[in-house]
């Protein structure tokens, strides 16, 4: 028997690797028979600890560690194992008490730790944590792991399993009968997820623990009030004053107004030659009075096509008609990183492709001397091109220091003045110094950090989180992603490295962030895909 059990364990020890699951990595027979495994690094608690001592999970907690595990058990799945005992003493913890990293334990380990050995025909599985067809008798099979995870969510929420009665059979009887408790105010958006997962027939269950996972995504009770700073106010934009919809400016009609900044308002507008969409962004009138900002605004468009990128969206025209100073670009019909943040969080490989997208633009605007000096969510757009890939474009140059170009007027920035957006700039630049290529990294970086954990590495208010990056550095990344995925040591390291408060410690230029994205990018996804997404992408803008 335990040289079975030796023979079993080898094998999940070479093949049931994955970051999520607690294995051996090791086992060897003792020449007194005593049997020997030896695990990775655990600290030994589970989540029955956590539960006892902070009560049950929160819902964006949930969240995060229901698709932990079923990462986990969609690999032991993918590999021919049904774990079938997905319990919270089952899962250890590590890292920060509040916020820990979650691993399962492993079906291999399992089998050591019951303490009597398993008569022929039953389980040693509470009864609590059992599916209804296992209640019946029959084996288990993966729509088991799929009605597990409803039990173990259910108890992740409120502290108990949603079945349990005072012995094993009328235990048993409530999985095979009884329909799903009513759940607590505040969870009611669990209800449907809860059922479907917990339904008496398989059939009538996620097909997957794929399918499962994704429907977790979907949930929206995202408890991080923190980005909401920045993401609250996705209202549509007022009507303007003085352009509406139908007005004809030089050889374009007005469609509507797609957004308004400082400078200017951007709207859809269609060219009436050739019957074309297009986006145009006009000046406010009463700043077309001003010189110096005419200027500035000239000075985006130049720096825009001075940069000449696949990822940068390119200026078509610069119009002076009559009060009305404007410029043409290609109408974009994607969404914003603010919006599509707002609505769900994105997971890891999906944030690592488009941080690669963005790095590798503005390096570009970095090596023929442009600062976009405004890098946030709002300036960044995601469309799909005519394969469907998604392709992020880096927007609004409004800010931008261009080097070379002779637009003294334009770019003199006074000292003490802040241009930029304050939630999302470098700590030189909320302070009004002088910017390099190093403030973009800052930037970018702290996009990366919130959309990787839906939080700022500053607590408070906007005021506190602006201004805290001027007295103590950012708080660790961390290992893992708002939605429980691993993050590679390499992309931890650059995070962190590019919110640096000191310019030395961040990476040297864009171009080296660029490179670090597309390693770890590689290290996420087959490299074939990422060749596919370029080689897409790169043809459409040469033709």
């Amino acid at each position: 028997m335990y040289g079975r059990f030796l023979d079993t364990t080898r094998v999940t020890a070479t093949q049931h690797k994955h970051p999520a699951l607690l294995t051996v990595e090791h086992t060897r027979l003792e020449p007194d028979g005593r049997f020997v495994l030896v695990t990775g690094p655990v600290s030994g608690r589970t989540a029955v600890d956590h539960l006892r001592e902070q009560g049950p999970l929160s819902s964006a907690e949930a969240i995060r560690w229901g698709v932990r595990i079923c990462d986990a058990v969609e690999f032991l799945h993918a590999v021919g194992v049904v774990h079938g005992h997905l319990a919270p003493k089952n899962l250890f913890l590590d890292g920060d008490l509040q916020r820990p990293d979650v691993r399962l334990l492993d079906t291999a380990l399992l089998l050591f730790r019951g303490t009597k050995s398993m008569p022929i025909g039953q389980v040693l599985v509470e009864p609590e944590y059992l599916s209804p067809e296992r209640c019946a008798g029959r084996r288990a099979t993966t729509a088991c792991d799929v009605y597990g995870m409803g039990v173990l969510l259910h108890e992740l929420l409120t502290g108990v399993p949603p079945f349990s009665g005072r012995g094993v059979t009328e235990t048993r009887a409530l999985h095979l009968h009884a329909p799903l408790p009513p759940l607590e105010p505040g969870l009611e958006e669990w209800a449907p997820l809860l059922t479907r997962c917990l339904a008496k027939r398989p059939g009538d269950r996620f097909k997957s623990l794929a399918d499962l996972r994704e429907a977790l995504r979907g949930l929206k009770p995202l408890e991080t009030p923190a980005i909401e700073i920045e993401l609250r106010d996705l209202a549509e934009p007022p009507a303007p004053r003085g352009l509406q919809a139908g007005d004809v400016l030089g050889r374009y009609r007005i469609e509507r107004l797609l957004g308004e900044g400082g400078m200017g308002r951007v709207f859809e507008a269609t060219h009436l030659s050739i019957n074309r969409r297009v986006a145009l962004k006009v000046l406010r009138p009463e700043l077309a009075k001003v010189e110096s900002q005419v200027q500035r605004f000239v000075a985006e468009a130049q720096a825009v096509n001075r940069v000449k990128h696949p990822h940068i969206i390119a200026v078509e025209d610069l119009v002076r008609e009559g009060e009305h100073l404007f410029f043409v670009m290609e109408l974009l019909g994607g969404q914003t990183l603010k919006a599509l943040a707002r609505v769900a969080p994105i997971e890891l490989v999906r944030v690592v492709r488009l941080m690669r997208q963005a790095a590798e633009a503005l390096a570009a605007a970095h090596q023929v001397g442009v600062i976009h000096r405004d890098v946030k969510p709002d300036n960044l757009v995601v469309e799909r091109d005519d394969e469907g890939l998604e392709q992020l474009m880096v927007l609004d140059f409004g800010v931008a220091r261009v080097r070379g170009l002779d637009m003294k007027a334009a770019y003199r920035t006074q000292v003490g003045q802040v241009v930029g957006t304050p939630l999302w700039m470098a700590p030189e630049q909320v302070l009004g110094h002088e910017v390099d290529a190093r403030a973009d990294i800052y930037a970018l970086s702290m996009v990366m950090y919130v959309l990787l954990t839906r939080r700022f590495p500053f607590g408070g208010d906007l005021s506190q989180v602006v201004m805290s990056r001027l007295s103590r550095p950012a708080q660790a990344v961390g290992p893992a992603s708002f939605l429980g995925e691993l993050l590679p040591p390499r992309l931890q390291r650059l995070v962190d490295m590019g919110l640096c408060r000191e310019l030395s410690g961040r990476p040297a230029s864009m171009a080296r962030v660029a490179i670090e994205l597309k390693a770890v990018e590689e290290e996420l996804v087959a490299p074939s895909e990422i060749d596919g997404h370029r080689k897409s992408w790169w043809n459409r803008w040469r033709s």
